[in-house]
């Protein structure tokens, strides 16, 4: 009953299902009790063994009763949901599944990452998935002696010809002039975008500046090094 009054409230199925699983062994120890009460047992000693007992498991499964806490706290505060996009000590992906001892996330490349709830909880967790938009970056380097202006505007065409490419009045495709290096002018192009259409946006815009920059005989410089010999 209290899983199917929760389930039409609209409560996170994960919290249902933590919430079954505590009353479920709430009343299991209840009945037990109140069975060996019953029996003539006293449930004052009965109540003292199972405290006792209760000490002993948590002592000797101290990393999982903090996984566990960690995963209530998971469900509470709600930092991120099943499906969410997140990353978190090193590894990121989609969120595929939230336990109480443990979170699962399917990285990009398939591939499933298993994580204690006590290592999410205890480092920064980037949640890219609770703002509706994404930035997709791409850096080049172009020639010195290139028209810089030329230059920002084939790698900006790029992204403002792109039909995934986001343009509204807060957010705006733009390209930079970041850096001056060694070899080459370096152009930042930052483009906005949908979390899910993040990674094809990225690879296309790569392409696609590319493409830009040969159109208008802009070279993309290469590292080299000019060694000169001196005879003695």
């Amino acid at each position: 009953m209290m899983r199917a009054a929760m389930t039409r409230a609209k409560v996170d199925a994960t919290l249902i299902s933590f919430l079954g699983n505590v009353a479920n062994i709430g009343l299991l120890i209840l009945v037990i009790i109140a069975a060996l009460g019953r029996l003539g047992v006293s449930t004052t000693s009965v109540t003292a063994l199972i405290g006792g007992a209760g000490l002993a498991v948590a002592l000797s499964l101290k990393d999982q009763l903090s996984n566990f806490a960690a995963g209530a706290l998971i469900i509470l505060f709600r930092p991120f949901r099943v499906g969410d996009f997140i990353r978190v000590n090193g590894f990121e992906g989609y969120v595929r599944e939230i336990k109480m001892v443990q979170t699962s996330l399917r990285t990009t490349t398939n591939e499933e990452v298993v994580l204690p709830n006590s290592v999410v909880m205890g480092n920064s967790i980037v949640n890219r998935s609770t703002l509706p938009l994404c930035r997709a970056e791409v850096i080049v380097g172009v020639d010195y002696d290139c028209d810089l202006k030329v230059a920002k505007e084939a790698v900006l065409k790029a992204a403002v010809e792109h039909p995934l490419c986001v343009q509204n009045e807060e957010r705006q495709a733009a390209a930079y002039i970041t850096a001056l290096g060694d070899n080459a002018i370096e152009i930042t192009l930052w483009a906005w975008t949908n979390e899910s259409d993040r990674w094809t946006l990225q690879c296309d815009l790569n392409e696609q500046v590319v493409e830009n920059l040969r159109k208008v005989n802009i070279n993309i410089p290469f590292p080299q090094r000019d060694i000169h010999i001196i005879n003695s």
